[in-house]
């Protein structure tokens, strides 16, 4: 009887960890884009090149993101997009999703 019952329940246990891994690997994804874009906001806000800061953003963001750089009327935006997916190499695919993070800093360069 006990077999049975872990029989039918197993399944919905390895669901859930999928849904679990799945849910915790959004999250980091994006704290990690919400940090590599306000990062790079601050570092165009105080005068350094886009260029740095995007490749900066790229350091910090999941791997293939894009950051879009833009300064109007005495502010500086920013806005990273990456990819959210399951980190393991077959399920990657599996309820991916596209985030997007935007920072933005006054701009203090002179």
């Amino acid at each position: 009887m006990v077999t049975a019952e872990l029989a039918v329940i197993a399944p919905f246990g390895v669901a859930f960890a999928f849904l679990l891994l799945w849910v915790v690997s959004m999250g980091v994804t994006q704290v990690r884009i919400v940090d590599a874009s306000r990062e790079a906001a601050r570092m165009v806000a105080r005068g350094d090149p886009a260029a740095e800061a995007s490749v900066a953003a790229r350091r910090g963001a999941p791997k293939g993101a894009s950051v879009d750089t833009q300064s109007a009327k005495g502010f500086v935006t920013v806005t990273v997009t990456a990819r959210s997916a399951l980190p393991l190499p077959f399920f990657s695919g599996i309820g991916a999703r596209t985030m997007k993070a935007t920072a933005v800093a006054a701009d203090e360069s002179p």
